[in-house]
């Protein structure tokens, strides 16, 4: 599932990692976690389709280029169905900000529930 999320965003044009990036990167940049998933078991096994909640971080130096990567990883992923993924919804959005050396950082997370094979 993890790389099938990075293939679907990676045509945007953004850089995008899952966790955090080990160097400086230009804006807008996307960052992923996994926030928490659900795996379903049977009598006899685990079953093979599971559900995670994932939160995807879009920063950028302006709102204006962060509401437009926002849009567009929103539509990337709702939009998306290929390898393990089954099917990817969004739940909800947050809007914040860094301030690092002087400089303000726009962000919005975005949480998404994919439903993949496990």
């Amino acid at each position: 599932m993890e790389y099938d999320i990075y293939g679907a965003l990676k045509p945007l044009g953004h850089a995008v990692v899952w966790g955090g990036f080990d160097s400086a990167e230009g804006f807008p940049r996307l960052t992923l976690q996994r926030i928490s998933n659900v795996t379903l078991y049977s009598l006899g096994d685990r079953a093979n389709v599971e559900t995670a909640r994932i939160q995807v971080n879009v920063y950028a130096e302006t709102y204006e280029e962060m509401m437009l990567a926002a849009r567009q990883v929103s539509e990337a992923l709702t939009s998306f169905r290929g390898g393990s993924v089954i099917r990817c919804r969004e739940i909800s959005r947050r809007d914040g900000f860094s301030e690092t050396g002087g400089d303000v950082i726009r962000r919005q997370s975005l949480d998404f529930q994919v439903r993949y094979r496990a």
